[in-house]
């Protein structure tokens, strides 16, 4: 089994992959709502508040952030904090994820979740690119990230994501990352999103970054998460806001379920 088939076994039965797509069209749809050119908004505007509300609607679905409960059983409280602020019909869309199973693991304060032996970061790119994102130019984490050993190539060997000699600072990096987590295991993936302003199209990818030097593919491996089929690239328009808008949506809602009382957290 590739790393790939993997990841995605481990997190789609816990509802991981189903949130990452609800919660991306969330937050561009309000960002797109806002957003006026006429008023200055501009590219930068909107990458950094879809990013922030990305951010947002993840500790909401996961229960963590502002969001987070002191234990499952508290669960059963606070239906309208989680869904205040959110588009109408939004709230009955949202994956159920019972608190616990999706938590907080961020890395040097870039924001993170854990879900089992994978962990995943958010990270924005210009529309288009994604094979091409310079990881190098990233933040230092972000850089970290993409360094770690990958050993899902051909015949299970190990793979370092250098285009020329490894660097004698490889070594330093990696330890850096794997001392962000408790447990040495863990995998860190990167949620990589973008949005092209003028047609309001997405793109949204989860996949294991590589440190392209010189230039090279940006991932090991990725998946596409605005697509049914597994592993095929391809976008998809911002839907439109559900509930007083006219037609109807082909995805059918999520049962409505009792959520719980948001507690002040710490978000770092």
């Amino acid at each position: 089994m590739s790393e790939q088939q993997d990841a995605l076994e481990g997190l789609e039965p816990s509802g991981v992959v189903s949130a990452l797509g609800w919660a991306n069209a969330s937050a561009y749809r309000r960002t797109m709502q806002d957003y006026d050119p006429d008023t200055g908004h501009d590219q930068g505007w909107v990458g950094s508040t879809a990013h922030k509300l990305f951010c947002d609607r993840l500790h909401r679905v996961f229960s963590t952030g502002r969001y987070a409960v002191e234990s499952p059983e508290a669960a059963s409280a606070g239906l309208d904090t989680v869904a205040a602020g959110l588009a109408p019909g939004e709230f009955r869309k949202m994956p159920i994820i019972a608190p616990g199973v999706v938590t907080w693991s961020d890395v040097n304060t870039s924001p993170g979740w854990r879900c089992g032996a994978w962990r995943f970061l958010l990270a924005s790119f210009v529309y288009g690119e994604s094979n091409r994102i310079p990881w190098p130019q990233k933040s230092p984490t972000k850089q970290q990230v993409a360094s770690q050993y990958f050993r899902g190539g051909p015949f299970g060997q190990t793979m370092i994501p250098l285009d020329d000699e490894p660097d004698p600072a490889l070594e330093a990096i990696v330890q850096a990352v794997s001392e962000e987590s408790e447990d040495s295991h863990v995998t860190t993936l990167v949620v990589a999103h973008s949005i092209e302003l003028e047609l309001g199209i997405r793109e949204l990818y989860l996949g294991r970054s590589r440190l392209n030097r010189g230039g090279g593919e940006a991932w090991f491996w990725k998946h596409d998460l605005l697509d049914t089929d597994f592993g095929t690239p391809g976008a998809r328009p911002i839907p439109a806001a559900p509930g007083p808008r006219p037609g109807s949506s082909s995805v059918q809602d999520a049962p409505v379920r009792l959520r719980r009382e948001a507690q002040e957290g710490n978000d770092k």
